[in-house]
């Protein structure tokens, strides 16, 4: 029999009532009020008992699902599923981010200002499924150049100064709201750090930790730009693998003061998302060996098929995850802006870091940025980009299952880009590569797309595409053109 849920929704609320309704069912379950292998009310019946449209409650139970709180049972409706009791001493609830030490008494002085292609070049092939790029078209020319030309109008005082190290007030004001509302990680604005770009706030963290950590994990394969951070540190790494659902948790190194890089959202490469369960050994992983993780949510902002899911920094609760994100999908590569979120008690030492590593961004760009979050065109650009990167994603899954026999398609939910894992009998997909860009074409292995496998004994069966900068037409035509040369390579 399904239960009953008492829930109060407020309508005057700037939180959506569908999120209202996932944060209050999610938080009945983790309280154990509502037990595994219990139904949920129908959608129908509980959207009647609100006053609310039906629509919002399927999309709620979506989410919960998505997130592995429930599970579809055919036409018997949707049930608990069963988490661990020790699990849930490791996911933060309600608003307040939580800490895993004393936070320190605040820096009452100012800091000081200290003085002082990815793809090959420029020369890209006219139909490059480099990963990660914008479509040019996309960038809001319009508003941009509206809210430069009145902060120029307005502020022109800020141009001759020195911007706070750590980033403009605003706009991490500004990025703490989006994180709370998008992606419910519960930080402050004294806890985000603007950096210039993701692989700067990769840096910013690594650095902050080094004095903590003994040995260093990441995914295997993983992102390119960690993978040169960490070989780079002198010390010992432990690649772990990564299968269907993210990294491997089970085989993660039990020693003490570990520090970890993963993608749980959309895992770089292969794009694979990680279950709310496997999320929770992460912690549990970090609480019991004393480490601390780097959760890289680079294009979170970009999921087509189900709700956004919970970030792992939002089940941390402001313990052991430091979050890293980056405008350059969603917005520009070129505006250089990303950022870092750090636990309260590193908020004074990663501010000092940051202001030893440069005297903070341009402040134009903050301060543009900022405003076109607050005033709500960050929303709607997002929305815009999503249709738009979704019907691309689609027309590319289209061509390749059109072309090929059951081609073997990874990491299509969500993000920029794709994974075709070659069949048996096809050429290295190096080869391919090389055929492919001769023919104008610009798709990638792993070791040429920006990832990196610690075997160099890997093998060579997995071709990336990024399709946010293409045109349909673009997407059809190369696609047809690479049955072609996957014959001719062969």
């Amino acid at each position: 029999m399904p239960v009953e849920l008492t829930l109060t929704l407020d309508a005057t609320s700037a939180k959506p009532l569908q999120v209202q309704v996932f944060d209050q069912v999610r938080e009945i379950i983790l309280e154990g009020k509502l037990k595994a292998g219990m139904a949920l009310p129908p959608s129908r019946l509980l959207a009647e008992r609100l006053g609310i449209s039906r629509n919002t409650v399927i999309t709620a139970y979506e989410r919960l699902a998505a997130e592995g709180y429930v599970k579809a049972r055919g036409t018997a409706g949707l049930f608990v599923e069963s988490i661990p009791p020790d699990s849930l001493v490791l996911i933060q609830r309600g608003g307040q981010p939580l800490t895993n030490g004393p936070v320190p008494d605040a820096v009452g002085e100012p800091l000081l200002c200290f003085a002082g292609s990815p793809g090959g070049g420029g020369d890209r092939p006219e139909r490059d499924f480099w990963v990660g790029r914008s479509d040019p078209a996309g960038f809001p020319l319009r508003i941009w150049r509206r809210i430069v030309n009145r902060l120029l109008s307005q502020e022109t005082a800020f141009l001759t100064d020195y911007c706070d190290p750590a980033g403009l007030p605003d706009l991490r004001a500004a990025v703490s709201t989006h994180l709370r509302r998008a992606r419910a990680v519960a930080v402050s604005e004294d806890q985000v750090v603007v950096t210039t770009g993701g692989q700067d706030a990769l840096n910013l963290v690594f650095n902050l930790l080094r004095s903590h950590t003994r040995q260093l994990c990441i995914e295997n394969p993983c992102y390119l730009g960690a993978s040169l951070i960490f070989r780079s540190a002198g010390m010992t790494v432990h690649p772990v693998p990564v299968d269907g659902d993210g990294l491997r948790t089970d085989l993660l190194p039990t020693d003490r003061g570990s520090l970890l890089y993963v993608t749980p959202s959309h895992q770089f490469p292969t794009g694979a998302i990680m279950p709310l369960t496997q999320r929770l050994e992460l912690l549990r992983w970090a609480e019991e060996t004393n480490s601390f993780i780097v959760e890289d949510d680079y294009d979170s902002d970009f999921r087509y098929d189900g709700p956004p899911l919970t970030a792992l920094a939002g089940l941390d609760g402001g313990r052991r995850v430091f979050y890293v994100g980056t405008f350059s999908k969603s917005v520009g590569a070129g505006l250089r802006i990303g950022y870092a979120t750090v636990p309260r008690m590193f908020w004074d030492e990663a501010r000092m870091l940051k202001a030893r590593m440069s005297n903070g961004q341009a402040w134009l760009e903050q301060a543009a940025l900022a405003a076109f979050i607050d005033e709500g065109h960050f929303d709607r650009h997002l929305r815009r980009l999503r249709q738009i990167y979704k019907s691309r994603r689609d027309c590319l899954v289209r061509s390749l299952r059109e072309t090929f026999d059951d081609p073997v398609i990874l990491g299509s939910e969500s993000g920029l880009h794709l994974v075709w894992r070659l069949p048996e009998g096809f050429p290295p997909a190096r080869k391919i590569q090389i055929e492919a860009r001769e023919r104008g074409i610009g798709v990638y292995a792993l070791s040429s797309g920006a990832a990196y496998h610690f075997d160099p004994e890997a093998r060579d069966d997995m071709l990336v595409f990024g399709y946010s900068s293409l045109t349909e037409a673009q997407i059809q035509s190369a696609v047809r053109e690479l049955r072609a040369i996957s014959e001719d390579a062969g």
